[in-house]
């Protein structure tokens, strides 16, 4: 895990460990799978942009959303059936 450094890795393994059945269920979209396929557009064309030699000691990266403080901007959304890929589905996502 420690080697994993985008989606597209995590992707890789799934399908080696997952039966084939529950990873298309995770890989796919409804019907005509054009919202994964606009999801998948609109992710790549987010862009980092690398800061170099600013100092990165100090960073709070905390925020606001829906009127909840929380930590960093990092949100995972409800999702069905996560326990068809862990035991302890959706509170092994905490």
């Amino acid at each position: 895990m420690e080697m994993i450094t985008n989606v597209s890795e995590y992707e890789v393994i799934a399908k080696e460990k997952l039966p084939k059945m529950v990873y298309d269920y995770y890989a796919s979209g409804a019907e005509d799978q054009w919202t994964l396929k606009e999801n998948r557009n609109a992710f790549s064309r987010i862009l980092f942009r690398p800061r170099i030699l600013i100092d990165v000691s100090k960073i709070d990266m905390m925020t606001t959303i829906l009127g909840f403080r929380i930590s960093m901007p990092i949100m995972v959304a409800p999702t069905g059936m996560q326990k068809m890929a862990h035991p302890e589905g959706i509170y092994a996502t905490g």
